[in-house]
């Protein structure tokens, strides 16, 4: 199993993403900042192009679509398919700032969809 946010874990996510079947305008990229890993605050980035992950990598992405700020134990909760992103959001627990229609309504049916819930599962699991 790779930890969450770790090198392996982001390599991992890098060819389970690169996978997935096209999806035309499932465009998104989206900074991660996460907090109280046990590493510290954690940034890394995904570039999602007609549903297909073309980058991701720890870093700073420069004019992200949106950004999403969450501590550690519920970044992996909502990435990892233990609820969903619309929830946290709701509660406080995830915060976006940006784009968030574009993330949380506009893109919900190819975030909902098996394939990219898989991805997530396995990533978790892994």
């Amino acid at each position: 199993m790779h930890d969450f946010l770790s090198d392996e874990w982001v390599e991992a996510l890098r060819m389970l993403g690169s996978e997935l079947p096209k999806v035309s305008g499932a465009s998104i990229s989206c900074q991660y900042e996460i907090s109280g890993s046990p590493d510290g605050k954690i940034r890394f980035y995904t570039v999602w192009e007609d549903g297909i992950l073309i980058g991701v990598d720890k870093g700073k992405l420069d004019n992200p679509d949106c950004v999403i700020l969450a501590k550690y134990e519920h970044a992996r909760d909502f990435l990892h398919g233990g609820f969903k992103a619309e929830i946290a959001f709701m509660q406080g627990d995830l915060k976006v700032e940006g784009n968030y229609r574009k993330l949380l309504i506009d893109l919900y049916d190819w975030r909902q969809s098996a394939q990219y819930r898989k991805l997530w599962e396995d990533l978790g699991s892994s």
